[in-house]
């Protein structure tokens, strides 16, 4: 018996030396699933980062009150879900959205089927494009390169910092991001091979994404393939198709936003165009130096943008036309959006697919280790990421004397203060990729020590995204407990609000309010005004006083009137 059990170990055993010896073969250090697959497509690796995304994007959903940037959107849709213009989004009948309305028409859509507009409905759309946003991400790394640059691609884009968060938040960015994707796969399959279908299918990608934020939607792609079909010569491209469709779709919404808005509409797509583009517009809004986007490219996709630059750096070895058709599509947006005044670190997301395909053919081809340089990075990478677990564990802090805008050291305060260990959960996520770049180091990368790298970070993005941390913040922004209050002391009295009013107070509170900066007529009138701007308001107007006060949000708020 026991010379039967050592002659069945003796077969295991030389079966698997076999293996690793075949293994070692292609290279000590190629993942094991990791060939050359000529576009084929592998399911289960397919599936994987749709998945994890479907986990990260749909939790938090259920759990938090809408932000200010999320009412901005939802409020449109309760209007048209009231009756009200469904081709002219409308904050409030004197203020038109500044946006095409598919993203609106979405969440029109799922609450249509919910019955109700809420927090739910509002996020699915954003939650579905993520998703899809990560699947086509893996698919045109499968299809230019090989099944595991496809996976660690997907896995890449669902973990990084900015697009896990905009995937659970009903934010028109995410719809935008997923039509652009889709242009892009559509374009490259047209490059691969000339049919008529793919030709109908990147106009139509484009068409929709102009419907969903304008002419961006138009330029991001055109740009792009008109730019790459310079380096590659072979390929036509089919502007009859790219051009038509998107035109015809975008001049059927113009000309019903014509009829229906007039003059108000025209100077609306005036702003959006030409307004942006000179910055005659964009410079009230949000307006930002041409580097801007450098730290905010580097912030959004924490933590592997901490590989980028070597990335870039690596890949100009490269020859294949693949990697040149994501380089030029990353370049093009990348400078596009710089050359404009008015920047937000969200309008990057476009950016995201794209790089995070590169940073899976790095990943995949670093044979070599990693350089000098990228071990400096590291090191220093470790430096501050014990400085940030050393700070968590201090017994009283104060950001005050950071260099940071007033926004995020309030929000390093109360995270420091009532939540702690969402520090030491970003302190974790360091460490955990500083320990993916140490494999890469040792020559040793593996499936298995890749997959549970991501993995864990994943499960650390998902604690200080989606998890307590986020919770905290939204409990101290949100404006649902403000408004609630607020519909108990107003009653039917006549409501008006200095200045422009918040959407996220116009959601919860679902009644009219008045934007004013004269002083309200009606004796009984009750005036919304910011805490910084109501003590000059009471001075002259020594019979009103503060009637409520919103509770440890940043911007509080102050309720005028006569009891």
């Amino acid at each position: 018996m026991e010379k039967e059990r050592r002659l069945v170990w003796q077969v295991i055993g030389s079966t698997f030396e076999n293996k690793r010896r075949r293994l070692s073969l292609k290279g000590a250090n190629t993942l094991p699933f990791l060939t050359p697959n000529n576009g084929s497509l592998n399911p289960y690796l397919l599936m994987g980062p749709t998945l994890l995304a479907a986990f990260l994007f749909s939790w938090s959903i259920f759990h938090s009150d809408l932000s200010k940037r999320e009412a901005r959107e939802g409020v449109p849709v309760v209007n048209m879900m009231r009756g009200g213009n469904i081709w002219l989004p409308q904050i409030n009948p004197q203020q038109l959205r500044t946006k095409p309305p598919l993203f609106y028409w979405s969440g029109l859509l799922t609450s249509k089927i919910f019955g109700k507009v809420s927090e739910v409905s509002l996020r699915i759309p954003s939650v579905l494009a993520g998703i899809g946003t990560v699947f086509l991400t893996t698919f045109l790394g499968m299809r230019q390169f090989s099944a595991a640059i496809g996976c660690l691609a997907g896995l890449i884009i669902a973990t990084c910092w900015r697009f896990a968060y905009l995937g659970s938040h009903a934010r028109i960015d995410m719809l935008f991001t997923f039509f652009i994707t889709l242009a892009f796969v559509a374009l490259w399959e047209l490059s691969r091979d000339e049919k008529k279908s793919f030709k109908w299918f990147a106009g139509l990608a484009i068409g929709l994404a102009v419907l969903t934020k304008g002419p961006l939607g138009w330029l991001f792609p055109l740009l792009a393939i008109f730019l790459y079909s310079r380096f590659h010569k072979s390929f036509r491209v089919p502007w009859a198709y790219l051009l038509v469709l998107p035109l015809t779709m975008a001049a059927l919404w113009l000309g019903v936003g014509f009829m229906a808005g007039g003059e108000e509409f025209s100077q609306m797509i005036y702003q959006e165009t030409v307004g942006r583009v000179s910055g005659s517009e964009a410079i009230h809004i949000h307006p930002k130096p041409f580097y801007y986007y450098i730290p905010q490219i580097f912030g959004g996709m924490a933590p592997w943008s901490l590989f980028l630059p070597f990335a870039l750096w690596h890949g100009k070895k490269y020859q294949d036309v693949p990697w040149k058709f994501c380089l030029i599509a990353l370049a093009t947006l990348f400078i596009f959006l710089s050359l404009f005044p008015g920047k937000r670190g969200d309008y990057l997301l476009p950016l995201y697919p794209m790089g995070a395909v590169i940073l899976g053919v790095f990943i995949s081809r670093a044979k070599e280790g990693l350089t000098i340089p990228t071990r400096i990075v590291i090191g220093i990478m470790i430096l501050l990421s014990l400085v940030l677990a050393f700070g968590a564990l201090l017994p009283e802090l104060n950001f005050d004397s950071l260099s940071l805008n007033s926004r995020d050291r309030w929000m390093a305060q109360l995270l420091y203060d009532k939540h702690r260990p969402s520090i030491l959960f970003l302190a974790l996520s360091t460490v955990s990729m500083l320990a993916f770049a140490y494999a890469l180091v040792l020559h040793k990368n593996s499936g298995m020590k890749i997959s549970g790298v991501i993995t864990g970070w994943a499960f650390l993005l998902y604690l200080g995204v989606h998890g307590p941390a986020a919770r905290i913040v939204n409990e101290h922004t949100s404006f649902r407990p403000f408004a609630e209050e607020l519909k108990q002391i107003s009653e039917n009295r006549p409501l008006f609000n200095y200045g422009k009013a918040r959407e996220d107070l116009l959601y919860y509170l679902d009644s009219p309010i008045t934007e004013t900066y004269d002083v309200p007529q009606q004796s009984n009138a009750l005036l919304l005004i910011k805490k910084s701007q109501s003590q000059a308001w009471l001075q002259k107007h020594s019979d009103q006083k503060v009637l409520l006060e919103t509770n440890g949000v940043f911007e509080p708020y102050q309720l005028i009137g006569k009891k």
